[in-house]
C-alpha cells in the first residue's frame, strides 16, 4: 500500500523564471542582468516620455485662443445688442444679438475651433439682411470667452444649450423655431445640443465630427505628433481621462437618430479632408430630411470674396426654405 508524501510542492517553471528575472534586475552583475536592467530602464523612460509628450500636445490642443480687444459691433451698429447668458459652472458669457424681423426665427451662429464669433460676422449680417434674428458668441477658450481652455466640444455644447435657454425666453423672436449653423467644433456643439431643444427646426453643419477625439487627431496630425509611434494613442487616452470630467450632451454619432424630421444641411470642404470625411459619415448616418454639399473651401478665414458670397447664399437659401420668416402654422 502506497503512502502519500507530504512537503512543499515543486515551484512552477514560470515562477522560477520570474524569480530569476527579478534577481537579475536587482543585482545586474551578469551580462544577462545588465541587458535586462537596461531594457527595463529604456521601456520605463520611453513610457514616461510618451506620457509627458502626450500631456504637452494635449495642453497645446486645449489651450485658449483668446483674442481680446476685437471690434465690438454693438458699439458701431445701433441695431446690435449684447446678450448675456450663464452656464452651469456659474460663468457669465456675452454674445451679439442682431435683431431682424420682430417675431421671426433666430439663427444661432457657432464658430469653429481656433476661431471666434468675429470671423463669422459676415454670415451673421447676411442672415440679418434677410430679416432673421441672429445670435453669435465665443465658445470656451476662444475669442473673448471667460473660460481659458477648450474641451473640443463637451463644454461648448453646454454653452450652446445655455444660450438657447436664454434666447427662448425673448418675446421679440419666434421661440418655437430656431436655426443653428456650426463649423467644425461649432458643428459638433450644434448636433450634440439640438436633440435637447425642441424648438430647433433647421440645422447647417460644416466640416464637423461625431466625437471630440476626431478633432484631437486632426490637431495632433497638424502638430506633427503622429510622426512619433504611440504618441497619438497616449494623447488620446489622456484626453479620454480629461473627458471624464466633462459633460454636455450626447456625441452626435450617438444622437443623430433623435433629429428625425429636422432638415439638415451637411457641408464638407476639400480644404479639411479629415473633417470632410467625418461630415460625410455623419450625413450617411443621419435621418432625413438631409442634404450634402461638397465645396473646394469652406473655412471662413480662407474663402475668397466670391466663394464667401456663394457660401453664404447657400446657407441663407437653406434657412429661407426650411425656416421661413413667417410660420405657416401661426
Amino acid at each position: 500500500m502506497s503512502t502519500t508524501r507530504y512537503g512543499r510542492r515543486p515551484r512552477s517553471a514560470l515562477l522560477a523564471a520570474l524569480d530569476t528575472f527579478l534577481e537579475d534586475l536587482r543585482n545586474p552583475t551578469t551580462r544577462r542582468g545588465k541587458i535586462i536592467s537596461a531594457t527595463v530602464a529604456v521601456v520605463v523612460f520611453s513610457f514616461l516620455s510618451l506620457m509627458l509628450g502626450g500631456v504637452f500636445f494635449l495642453t497645446r490642443a486645449l489651450r485658449g485662443f483668446q483674442t481680446p480687444g476685437l471690434t465690438d459691433p454693438t458699439e458701431l451698429l445701433r441695431n446690435t445688442e449684447a446678450l448675456e447668458f450663464r452656464t452651469p459652472d456659474g460663468r457669465t458669457h456675452s454674445g451679439w444679438f442682431f435683431p431682424g424681423l420682430r417675431g421671426a426665427p433666430v439663427v444661432v451662429i457657432c464658430h469653429g475651433y481656433r476661431s471666434s464669433r468675429a470671423e463669422v460676422l459676415t454670415l451673421a449680417t447676411s442672415l440679418q439682411q434677410h430679416r432673421y434674428n441672429v445670435f453669435a458668441f465665443d465658445f470656451a477658450g476662444h475669442g473673448e470667452s471667460p473660460v481659458t481652455y477648450t474641451s473640443l466640444g463637451y463644454l461648448e455644447t453646454e454653452e450652446l444649450q445655455a444660450a438657447l435657454e436664454v434666447l427662448v425666453q425673448r418675446s421679440d423672436i419666434d421661440r418655437s423655431r430656431i436655426g443653428l449653423w456650426g463649423y467644425s467644433m461649432g458643428g459638433y456643439a450644434v448636433l450634440s445640443a439640438a436633440p435637447q431643444i425642441q424648438a430647433v427646426r433647421a440645422i447647417v453643419v460644416d466640416s464637423t465630427y461625431g466625437h471630440p477625439t476626431e478633432l484631437l487627431h486632426v490637431e495632433l496630425d497638424r502638430q506633427g505628433a503622429t510622426l512619433v509611434p504611440f504618441l497619438s494613442l497616449i494623447t488620446s487616452l489622456e484626453f479620454r481621462l480629461f473627458a471624464l470630467t466633462q459633460s454636455g450632451g450626447t456625441p452626435p454619432a450617438n444622437a443623430l437618430d433623435r433629429l428625425q424630421g429636422v432638415p439638415k444641411l451637411f457641408i464638407a470642404g476639400d480644404d479639411a479632408p479629415q473633417l470632410a470625411a467625418s461630415t460625410e459619415r455623419l450625413f450617411q448616418g443621419a435621418p432625413g430630411p438631409k442634404e450634402l454639399v461638397v465645396l473646394p473651401r469652406t473655412n471662413p478665414r480662407a474663402l475668397r470674396e466670391d466663394e464667401r458670397r456663394d457660401y453664404e447664399n447657400r446657407v441663407v437659401l437653406f434657412f429661407l426654405r426650411y425656416l421661413p420668416l413667417v410660420s405657416a402654422n401661426p
